[in-house]
């Protein structure tokens, strides 16, 4: 004889089945919204990226040689161009405030404001999204010693730099940006990718000679 507990059981386990499915499916769901909304904030900050990168290309190609001597850039300034021939990176550099200046380092490669200029004496210092806006440095890492970074100033003049060692550091080891005796270059970037948790440094030193790039930087040639 059935009883009325062994009838209510399997109406149990079917009710118990069909929350678990719902509550699956609704996962999957907030699953899907998650990742299409994370996918979505990327690629806006790609195209607006690309297209803060785009304007300064049409300003740089625009740009007339201040006379050679003292310039004094604010933030936003265009003081520069940057190729790293190893990862395919040609952009203009602008005037950054500080390590905080947000706005002008979402434009790309940006110069830290009071460090030494392309090709002066002291450190360059030269900030960089990995993975956010226009990416310059994503590939920072793969960066090995010997490795060439040019810089190109706003007088048309090329600084070619020879990488000298990389560095993993803390976000609070600011002694990296600290001035040399010699014409050295730092790069600066979040680390690991989609991580801010360490900062990749590099390093470099003025070489002897521009490495074997020609064209005159108002174009934006590669190599």
């Amino acid at each position: 004889m059935t009883t009325k507990t062994q009838i209510e059981i399997p109406r149990y386990r079917k009710a118990v089945s069909a929350v678990l499915r719902v509550l699956r499916l609704l996962l999957l769901v907030a699953l899907v919204v998650a990742v299409g909304a994370c996918s979505a904030w990327y690629l806006a900050q790609a195209l607006e990226g690309d297209r803060m990168q785009a304007e300064l290309d049409a300003q740089w190609e625009n740009l007339s040689p201040p006379p050679h001597g003292q310039v004094i850039f604010e933030p936003g300034d265009i003081i520069g161009r940057i190729i790293i021939p190893k990862l395919g990176l040609d952009a203009v550099m602008v005037e950054m405030a500080n390590v905080d200046d947000k706005e002008n380092l979402n434009k790309g490669p940006a110069h830290i404001m009071d460090t030494a200029l392309p090709g002066e004496e002291g450190n360059c210092v030269i900030a960089g999204h990995r993975t956010t806006y226009s990416r310059p440095f994503f590939a920072l890492d793969s960066l090995t010693a010997g490795d060439d970074v040019i810089l190109i100033d706003v007088f048309g003049d090329r600084h070619g730099y020879e990488v000298t060692q990389i560095l993993i550091v803390e976000p609070d080891d600011v002694w990296v940006m600290d001035p040399t005796p010699q014409a050295s270059v730092t790069l600066i970037a979040c680390h690991p990718l989609f991580s801010a948790s360490k900062r990749i440094v590099v390093k470099g030193d003025l070489a002897t000679d521009c490495p074997g790039w020609q064209g005159d930087g108002r174009e934006g040639d590669n190599l």
